[in-house]
């Protein structure tokens, strides 16, 4: 005879976890740049009709940091892009994202 087990009063394993999307690497000529206020004129980039944030910018011998930065975010809740060019490397944060996420968990870039 099979032993009847108890039902666990766990959570489903997909309730309450946040599905982590890592980051996505365009070349910068595919993005358009914008400037835009914020309590203070910020950095901004529309690609695929998603409007980003520029977060951090990194010279080109700083990639791996980039690529941790980005990492970071997601595991915020954050979606992220991550473009490169000759000269750096920018990590940008979705603005529709960015509304989810308490501000106390972000510093931008032109706040440090």
């Amino acid at each position: 005879m099979l032993a009847q087990l108890e039902p666990c009063n766990s959570l489903p394993l997909n309730q309450g976890v946040v599905k982590m999307v890592p980051p996505f690497v365009l070349d910068e000529c595919l993005v358009s740049r914008f400037k835009y206020w914020n309590a203070g004129i910020r950095q901004g980039m529309r690609h695929n009709n998603e409007l980003y944030t520029l977060f951090q910018a990194f010279s080109i011998n700083e990639r791996l940091k980039a690529y941790a930065v980005g990492y970071e975010q997601t595991e915020k809740g954050v979606n992220v892009c991550i473009t490169v060019s000759r000269q750096s490397y920018c990590v940008w944060l979705s603005l529709r994202s960015l509304s989810y996420v308490p501000e106390t968990q972000l510093v931008l870039d032109s706040e440090r």
